[in-house]
């Protein structure tokens, strides 16, 4: 098993991936500068995804499942805009959204994923 960027996260000690033999699992990710807008946060959370998926010898196909959450689903059209902006539109993971009250109040999007491990041992 291998973990990485483990640290404090909204005050817990988390690692930002957790990865087996199969599969990546992927803390909840939340853009760096919450001062941006609600795309903004979207394309910062998977574009930090896709860092860590290439940390561990993965890309984006190897994505199975990603939950957004939005602390208001009026931002939904803006994420889906980032959202189609960085999917291969041929192969896009499952996902879920839903809206609930993120941890702070300046958070609009939180992306969790779920990847599988497809890579040869060079990323292991």
């Amino acid at each position: 098993m291998k973990r990485i960027g483990t640290r404090e996260i909204a005050g817990a000690r988390a690692a930002e991936a957790v990865a087996t033999e199969d599969l990546i699992f992927f803390s909840g990710i939340t853009a760096k500068d919450t001062s941006l807008s609600a795309a903004d946060q979207t394309s910062w959370c998977l574009q930090r995804l896709d860092q860590l998926l290439e940390q561990l010898g993965e890309d984006q196909g190897s994505v199975l499942m990603i939950h957004i959450w939005l602390s208001d689903m009026r931002y939904f059209g803006a994420m889906n805009k980032a959202w189609n902006h960085w999917i291969d539109k041929e192969n896009p993971p499952a996902r879920t959204c839903v809206s609930g009250e993120l941890h702070r109040p300046d958070i609009l999007v939180e992306v969790v994923a779920t990847a599988a491990r497809t890579a040869g041992t060079e990323g292991r």
